[in-house]
């Protein structure tokens, strides 16, 4: 097991700290990285959420280390490989979220040898990845990354990771219930959403029908078609595909709007 020394004990209750301390949703994803950038030494961190269309992952939204670099095209590149990613595809075949190196599934070769690999993570400079994974409502995922160039990741850091994982879970649900304002995407002339608009398109985009989201809020079925109608009417679309397409266009994701730097498509 991970040995905390007295400094590390301060970093890990000083991070879970931040973790709780009150933050809207969009905020969150900025604040994850943030919080595991400062106990997981990396080149960079990201935080990834992931839904599945018919059974291949979509990337819905993204937010990562201010000074993690990128390129043009990074956001396609990641999409169009995105299904190949070990850690990934071991998650949605077993639902085992606990944190996993590249390096348990593939050897070096074996990645470099992916367009993963050759489009995307060589390109920004990483070797070596360690990712934590985070269910999410409608069988969504949340991957929490950390990256490096020069030297894999320890087993001691895949155990300080796991210790992260109920806390990032725990917190994110309080920032989502608890945003005190409301929720509009960082650029673009998109009007506001509403708190409630933005959590029921958030479950919009994870896939849940209108009676789950009725039973996830505790309102009726009747009452979520009628925020759907109203968000349909702000955001100037006809269906929940193009709600969900129309948000991400605009630079978020429900619930997220990948504060910090974020890639843009």
């Amino acid at each position: 097991m991970v040995s905390i020394s007295g400094g590390l004990l301060r970093q890990l209750s000083d991070g879970l700290a931040e973790l709780y301390a009150p933050v809207n949703a969009p905020g969150y994803a900025a604040r994850v990285v943030n919080v595991v950038s400062g106990l997981i030494p990396g080149d960079s961190s990201s935080y990834n959420y992931i839904g599945y269309v018919g059974g291949s992952p979509s990337l819905l939204a993204l937010a990562f280390e201010p000074t993690a670099g990128t390129f043009p095209g990074a956001v396609e590149q990641l999409q169009k490989h995105l299904a190949e990613h070990p850690v990934l595809a071991y998650n949605r075949a077993t639902g085992d979220g606990r944190a996993r190196r590249i390096s348990d599934f593939l050897s070096n070769r074996q990645f470099r040898s992916l367009g993963l690999y050759h489009d995307f993570y060589r390109l920004r400079g990483t070797e070596y990845q360690a990712v934590l994974g985070i269910p999410a409502a409608g069988g969504a995922l949340i991957a929490v990354a950390v990256n490096r160039h020069r030297r894999d990741f320890s087993t001691e850091d895949l155990e300080l990771l796991d210790l992260l994982r109920t806390h990032i879970r725990q917190a994110g649900d309080v920032a989502l219930l608890t945003q005190p304002g409301p929720v509009a995407p960082e650029s673009g002339p998109s009007p506001l959403l509403t708190p409630r608009q933005a959590r029921i398109l958030h479950l919009v985009a994870e896939g849940q029908p209108d009676r789950g989201i009725a039973r996830a809020l505790g309102i009726s079925t009747r009452t979520v078609q009628a925020h759907l109608q109203h968000i349909y009417r702000t955001l100037d679309v006809t269906s929940r595909t193009e709600a969900v397409a129309r948000l991400r266009d605009l630079g978020a994701a429900p619930g997220l709007s990948g504060s910090g730097r974020r890639v843009r498509s």
